[in-house]
């Protein structure tokens, strides 16, 4: 399901081929809008100079922004666990590697919210395609439940 996700989102990313927000922000006075000014300084919160606990820094990733490879893998796991539950309020917690925190939710959809927030804040995505990411998880997600996860009936 998330590899199915990724997969469709990384088409469109090639398809769109669209800029990502640290890019227009410092390039602006080249989209052919004279109403947009340039600020070439400007970082993004999701600036490599933040410490992390482990891993690499940091970073903007090097490929096209739209639609979000995050929020496209985390809508089809919520939609999936919220298919195979029966329900969005189920309680759970989550550790973080980059941060060394754990964090916890009162339904699946929650952290779903905050990665389409905390991508936009850090200046990843617009939010676009962040909303768009997520819808397109969970068509994967509905596809999957309709056409290959099938109920097994005792005998």
């Amino acid at each position: 399901m998330l590899g199915l996700s990724l997969i469709a989102c990384w088409n469109d990313k090639y398809y769109y081929w669209f800029w990502r927000p640290i890019t227009v922000i410092r390039e602006a006075n080249t989209d052919g809008n004279p109403d947009t000014g340039a600020d070439p300084t400007w970082l993004p919160l999701f600036d490599p100079a933040t410490p992390v606990f482990s891993g690499p820094p940091l970073v903007t990733p090097a490929f096209p922004e739209h639609p979000s490879g995050h929020s496209s893998a985390t809508s089809a796991f919520v939609h999936t666990l919220q298919s195979f539950f029966g329900t969005d309020k189920i309680a759970f917690s989550a550790f973080s590697n980059k941060s060394g925190t754990t964090r916890s939710f009162d339904r699946f959809s929650d952290p779903l919210k905050e990665v389409i927030d905390a991508r936009v804040w850090a200046g990843i995505h617009f939010r676009t395609a962040d909303v768009q990411g997520s819808v397109l998880g969970k068509r994967v997600a509905q596809y999957l439940e309709k056409h290959y996860f099938q109920s097994v009936r005792s005998r």
